[in-house]
């Protein structure tokens, strides 16, 4: 028995745990269900989000962080509202403030955003103790997220195929997020494929041994000059799903096409309003162009909003979603990194 066994033991033990225990006990025992960071879709601990360079896997963790922010909905689920910590270690400043404002954050968002830049994380966590600085940053808790945009950019291993390697630097990470409860999301690439045959698991750049460490593992899934894509969802405590997606160049936000299904004429209605006046409208202008109450069109925007179909930047209402399917069958744009 190794030294990490032992303090597993101890760490049990301390929990009220005895070390062995009867499957007559364990059945006797009350845990609590598992915690979410969104609804039904992620749970609680270490993600890894990976898909091609240059497809949306920036923009949807930022969409993510957002959601977790403002205590708001992703993809149209709630989510665990905090602080985040956003790792921008492939991106400049200036970019990630673009980026900012094309999704609509707001004031009160953006003061639970903190955000760090290659060269400062390189500094602060590059160095031989780094992975064991950034463990204890995660240790202390005072995030709900932390985004590493990328992994491979985050902590140097030589060789991303050796199963030891990455385990070693992985898996500290993962038991930091299970003792905390702060949730980490790591992104990382695809190796090349061929053909479009989805698997989160096996098509992570490097070793399997990344998504046999991670609790859950999203793939992102996009054919180049083709509309949309596909959110492949695979995990211990999730049930597996793929979502199909589309990308909004001019709200900067990925939306799950299903969700229009559900909506009433009249919210169909609203968003193609919104569309009619060029893709964004002050509530003013809504009410000029609908003759609605002003209260009660207010409340359907909320509740658009609350279903991740709309945006709001304090000014302008933002359709996400485009309400026709004309208008989803000519939208082919890639999104970028």
């Amino acid at each position: 028995m190794d030294i990490d066994d032992l303090l597993n033991q101890a760490s049990q033990a301390a929990q009220g745990m005895p070390v062995i225990v009867s499957g007559k006990d364990l059945m006797t025992m009350v845990f609590p269900e598992p915690a979410w960071l969104v609804e039904n879709l992620i749970p609680a601990g270490m993600t890894i989000l990976a898909g091609p360079p240059k497809k949306g896997k920036s923009w949807l963790a930022l969409e993510l962080a957002l959601a977790v922010c403002s205590g708001g909905y992703f993809l149209g689920r709630k989510v665990q509202a905090g602080r985040v910590l956003f790792c921008a270690l492939e991106d400049s400043p200036r970019r990630f403030k673009d980026r900012l404002q094309k999704q609509g954050w707001t004031a009160a968002a953006l003061e639970n955003l903190d955000v760090i830049f290659g060269r400062d994380f390189q500094r602060l966590f590059g160095g031989q103790n780094g992975l064991t600085a950034f463990t204890a940053l995660i240790a202390a808790g005072g995030y709900s997220l932390i985004v590493v945009d990328t992994i491979s950019r985050a902590f140097k291993i030589k060789d991303w195929n050796d199963a030891g390697m990455v385990t070693a630097v992985l898996s500290p990470l993962q038991e930091a997020t299970s003792e905390s409860g702060v949730n980490l999301l790591c992104l990382d690439h695809h190796k090349k494929r061929n053909g479009f045959d989805p698997n989160p698991i096996e098509d992570i750049l490097g070793s399997v041994s990344k998504s046999g460490v991670a609790d859950t593992v999203l793939g992102l899934y996009k054919e180049s000059g083709k509309p949309g894509a596909k959110l492949a969802v695979v995990g211990r405590d999730v049930e597996e799903c793929t979502l199909d997606l589309r990308f909004d160049a001019f709200a900067g936000c990925w939306v799950e096409i299903a969700r229009n299904d559900d909506l009433t004429d009249t919210q169909k209605e609203t968003l193609r309003t919104i569309e009619r006046l060029g893709g964004y409208a002050t509530l003013t202008d809504l009410v000029n162009a609908t003759n609605r109450n002003r209260g009660t069109l207010h409340r359907e925007l909320v509740n658009l909003q609350d279903k991740g179909l709309v945006t709001y930047d304090g000014k302008y209402w933002k359709n996400i979603l485009k309400a026709t399917q004309a208008t989803q069958a000519t939208d082919a744009t890639d999104a970028t990194e």
